[in-house]
């Protein structure tokens, strides 16, 4: 669907609609970021985009390239910590968790302050590209220029924004909450990843 399409479906379903465009825009956008944040495990694997940088020796801050809200996974070089590299990436590299409170006792681990990416413990050695930042990609607010292009969002399930949209629009309508949640489940079943059908063959 192009987003006029999508504008109109919502308007056609709204009674008495009195609510500009521009607002819809703004709903549309808003539902579409919210969905792909929460990307599901398929999607984590193919959907993301990933940055390294280089860290310095005792700084824990690297500038995050998104909004904390699009990282999806972290990783570091192991030479950050060991002064050594290696060849096989399953050696050098490793994930991280996010920990937003003080644990030093599970570690490494990395966190969000003031727009910047920390690490914990802090990096013993500067290291080429010593961390890996795994994110989903910043899309632009939709405005009326938008009107004849995509969404940025999965073409196949475009009803996800319309029915998100109006749920948060009537709140106390039942069925555009029950409809959001059947194709919420239809787009997760779809991204999940996870085979349904194994086919075996006969020889």
């Amino acid at each position: 669907m192009l987003v006029q399409e999508i504008v109109e479906e919502i308007i056609e379903k709204i009674p008495d609609n009195t609510m500009p465009v521009v607002s819809i825009l703004r709903k549309i956008t808003q539902t579409r970021d919210r969905l792909l944040r929460n990307l599901s495990p398929a999607q984590k694997q193919s959907d993301v985009l990933n940055q390294a940088f280089d860290v310095t020796a005792g700084t824990f801050f690297t500038d995050l390239v998104c909004p904390p809200g699009n990282v999806t996974e972290v990783a570091i070089r192991n030479a950050i910590y060991t002064n050594q590299t290696f060849n096989d990436d399953a050696r050098d590299w490793r994930r991280i968790p996010l920990r937003q409170f003080d644990e030093h006792e599970h570690r490494p681990y990395y966190y969000f302050v003031s727009g910047q990416i920390g690490i914990y413990p802090p990096p013993l050695y500067d290291t080429f590209y010593g961390i890996k930042i795994f994110y989903t990609a910043v899309l632009s607010p939709l405005t009326m220029n938008d009107l004849n292009g995509g969404s940025g969002f999965d073409p196949n399930f475009d009803m996800l924004l319309v029915y998100g949209v109006l749920k948060d629009i009537l709140p106390n309508n039942g069925e555009f909450h029950e409809r959001y949640n059947q194709l919420f489940k239809e787009y997760n079943s779809a991204t999940s990843g996870y085979e349904r059908y194994v086919v075996k063959g006969r020889w």
